[in-house]
């Protein structure tokens, strides 16, 4: 399968027909109408572009990932680069632009936003925060982020994501590795597949990375993830089928059970051998890449932003397609937030 899908004219036609008709019905895409309308236009979407996104949402492509280019983005008209991740919710310039990446991540399942990220925003930004330049977030960016799987450490992680570039003018680069391409010894392998290692929560998940003026912090919903950080439980990292292999990897957060030798071991090639698979893609604005987040691990180059208003910005969006029984783990009022 070709990892590179261009939109052409008649397509894009298409897809400008389904975005006008949401632009006219919502303001924002933050709420369970919306992400519901997304699902049903995402039915008719153009029909090669479709039949594509649901051969990846099958989890049975190989390559794991799909790079969608095309779109054109009005670089006036969405306005400046956010300087934080604490936006508005409404009423945004760019609305557009979420439409359409909602849309396409809808043909592969439902999206949904974590209580205990942005307060279950569905839609988050991606861009350099200077006082994090050198952490393991999303706004680093002076530090290689490492690979990772999107909330590796937890059972009701996404299926998949997908990202998408509004600006990238210091030509940062997405890397990423699929399980299927690594080179590793069975017996590696088989380490790999054993509960001996601890996954923590990133950092993404904590009330001082979620502090917002867009609303109050509820200290009691971190208190899930305050026990993961407490008392971690020993998974394996590769896991599934042998011909169809899973992954969990968050490299800044993993490390084997204490005193266990063979599995840091183990834990060191499985990380050289994301290394030596690692293929990197340098988005451009309007491009979006949807990821297997059970079979692809991501991180991302170090660059060099100026922290001004055409800055480095991506957005991402989690999707729940029904490949892990998870409906247990949703909020009971909100299904699309996940607790």
């Amino acid at each position: 399968m070709d990892r590179v899908y261009t939109l052409n004219k008649v397509e894009l036609s298409e897809i400008k027909a389904l975005l006008g008709e949401l632009y006219a019905r919502f303001s924002t895409v933050e709420n369970e109408e919306a992400a519901l309308a997304c699902e049903v236009a995402a039915t008719r979407l153009p029909a090669g572009l479709l039949a594509l996104l649901r051969i990846v949402a099958s989890g049975y492509a190989r390559s794991g990932y799909i790079l969608i280019r095309g779109f054109e983005i009005d670089d006036e008209a969405i306005g400046d680069s956010p300087q934080h991740w604490d936006q508005p919710w409404h009423d945004r310039p760019y609305l557009r632009e979420e439409l359409f990446q909602v849309l396409l991540s809808s043909a592969i399942g439902g999206v949904f936003g974590w209580r205990t990220q942005e307060n279950g925003r569905f839609l988050r930004h991606i861009v350099p925060i200077e006082s994090v330049k050198n952490e393991q977030l999303g706004g680093s960016s002076a530090t290689t982020l490492m690979w990772h799987t999107e909330e590796a450490f937890h059972i009701g992680r996404a299926d998949f994501f997908t990202l998408m570039c509004y600006r990238n003018r210091e030509k940062a680069t997405t890397n990423i590795a699929c399980v299927d391409d690594l080179d590793l010894p069975e017996a590696t392998v088989e380490i790999l597949r054993q509960p001996r290692f601890i996954i923590f929560p990133d950092k993404s998940h904590t009330p001082v990375e979620n502090s917002s003026e867009q609303w109050k912090l509820n200290a009691e919903a971190f208190s899930a993830i305050q026990e993961m950080m407490d008392n971690p439980q020993s998974v394996s990292l590769i896991y599934g089928r042998s011909d169809l292999p899973m992954m969990r990897v968050d490299q800044a957060f993993v490390s084997p059970v204490d005193g266990d030798e063979e599995a840091a071991a183990a834990l060191a090639e499985l990380h050289e051998a994301l290394d030596r698979a690692a293929i990197t893609l340098q988005m451009e604005p309007g491009d979006i890449v949807l990821l297997d987040n059970l079979r692809v691990a991501h991180g991302r180059s170090v660059y060099q932003p100026d922290y001004g208003p055409k800055h480095r910005w991506m957005r991402r969006v989690n999707i729940d397609n029904g490949r892990r029984i998870n409906f247990g783990l949703r909020d009971s009022q909100k299904i699309r937030i996940m607790l």
